[in-house]
């Protein structure tokens, strides 16, 4: 009996040990500023007249900050960051990725995408001034959305 106990507390122990590392490399996996996932990144010339709103929110936990609604201050597009999953196979993988992947991932890879294109941070937006610029259909928007969550918005690089 004595023998069994021990055999479980170890059992025990190291399932807790397998569970916290999992854990601290999911949160380093959060940060890492060299993965981009299935995002691409398409530039952007033009008129640089860009909408500003108040009171946006801004996510500064990856390697550029994440604006959700329009920043307060006037900005320069470098482009958009999109998920180049549109047809094919990519299309399954796309809603397999929307079911189960997750958006800490998604936010990371979009950071990470514009921050390699010299942005200083990123915009998520569903302004139809912003969207019209692009020429993009509501289903465009959401068919090629790296943020699921934001589906019916596009993510700008932008530079202050």
């Amino acid at each position: 009996m004595k023998q069994l106990k021990v055999a479980l507390a170890v059992v025990l122990g190291l399932g807790v040990v397998w569970g916290m590392n999992a854990t601290a490399k999911e949160n380093k996996s959060d940060k890492d500023e060299t993965k981009v996932g299935d995002t691409a990144f398409i530039a952007y010339e033009g008129s640089q007249s860009w909408p500003t709103g108040t009171g946006s929110q801004v996510n500064k936990d990856y390697s550029i900050p994440i604006y959700i609604g329009l920043p307060d201050k006037s900005y320069k597009v470098l482009g958009r960051v999109y998920d180049k999953r549109t047809s094919g196979l990519g299309v399954v993988d796309h809603a397999f990725d929307e079911g189960l992947g997750k958006e800490s991932h998604r936010m990371r890879n979009c950071a990470n995408q514009a921050k390699q294109h010299g942005a200083d941070a990123i915009v998520v937006t569903d302004d139809e001034k912003a969207i019209k610029v692009f020429n993009l259909s509501k289903k465009d928007v959401r068919e090629s959305a790296p943020l699921f969550d934001h589906e019916h918005s596009i993510v700008l690089a932008i530079k202050f």
